[in-house]
């Protein structure tokens, strides 16, 4: 992997002050309110409603897509761990949204630490002021030096697509549910400000306590946030792409959707940068993921 340019300084001035402009950190109520009312949904498992999710800041930004991940599984954590916890405790900042900069600080102290120290090598030595994009064995030294158990996972060849649905439906499905009766009985999560006319969609969406995956693909990397299954049998990953940003009709603030947004072919084109199926996973011959053990 050849290492990246170094970061301009107008650009390095906006990676430093960044805010949480890029940021919307309510979607999953709004994502789970949307696919319950998909006719083909049969049903569907979310990572903590507490994972933001997280785009390009920059306007010509396109190989940090790996930090746009750490962010977004980082600030889950934070919401998912007991405050009592000694990853929070040793490490405070994770409270707040780290900047690129910061967590490349933070990746090449992993390093030092000797937490995939391999890495180094092979992405120039450094990251810190550089373009160098970064993913899965550097976002894993990067948790384990939190403290933060995790596993990483490599799927190859042509059903790699396939194991890695398997991997992920795994990961998700026997998760402490908060969305699930003490009967065991998955039910739809539908927030308190549902209105009466949309209450009981199609589908069943359970939210877990789970933070989302790191998803790397050749070229490209994702947050995967649930796994969707059609009454068909198909499934598909449900991610957040840090390339797109969410749709208007998600960012406004003062309640849910309507029921009439939820249905037809605006509700589908809203769902269609968070859905992953086959004829896109089939592109691609091999997968690596980062997953939090807890």
């Amino acid at each position: 992997m050849n290492p990246g340019l170094p970061i301009n300084p107008r650009t390095a001035t906006l990676l430093a002050a960044e805010t949480n402009t890029n940021t919307l950190p309510a979607i999953l109520p709004q994502l789970s309110h949307l696919l319950s009312h998909s006719p083909d949904l049969h049903l569907a498992f979310l990572s903590h409603p507490s994972t933001p999710q997280i785009w390009k800041f920059v306007p010509t930004e396109g190989q940090w897509c790996g930090y746009r991940n750490l962010q977004m599984l980082l600030l889950s954590l934070a919401s998912i761990l007991p405050p009592t916890s000694p990853v929070l405790q040793k490490n405070d900042f994770l409270k707040t949204k780290l900047t690129i900069p910061h967590l490349q600080l933070l990746i090449e102290s992993a390093w030092t630490q000797g937490f995939n120290a391999h890495s180094r090598d092979q992405l120039g030595g450094r990251l810190v002021g550089t373009t160098t994009f970064i993913g899965t064995p550097e976002a894993e030294a990067l948790l384990l030096s939190l403290g933060v158990p995790c596993t990483g996972r490599v799927f190859k060849g042509p059903e790699a697509w396939i194991e890695l649905l398997d991997s992920v439906e795994e990961y998700f499905s026997p998760s402490d549910s908060l969305s699930t009766p003490p009967d065991g009985n998955p039910v739809n999560v539908v927030p308190d400000d549902t209105p009466l006319e949309c209450k009981g969609g199609r589908g069943r969406v359970i939210s877990t306590t789970r933070p989302p995956i790191f998803l790397q693909r050749p070229g490209h990397s994702m947050a995967i946030i649930g796994l969707s299954r059609c009454t068909s049998g198909k499934r598909r990953l449900l991610v957040f792409d840090p390339a797109w940003s969410p749709p208007s009709s998600l960012r406004r603030e003062g309640g849910l959707l309507t029921c009439g947004e939820c249905e037809g072919w605006a509700a589908k084109w809203m769902l269609r940068q968070y859905r992953k199926g086959g004829r896109y996973l089939g592109r691609w011959r091999e997968f690596e993921t980062v997953s939090v053990d807890l």
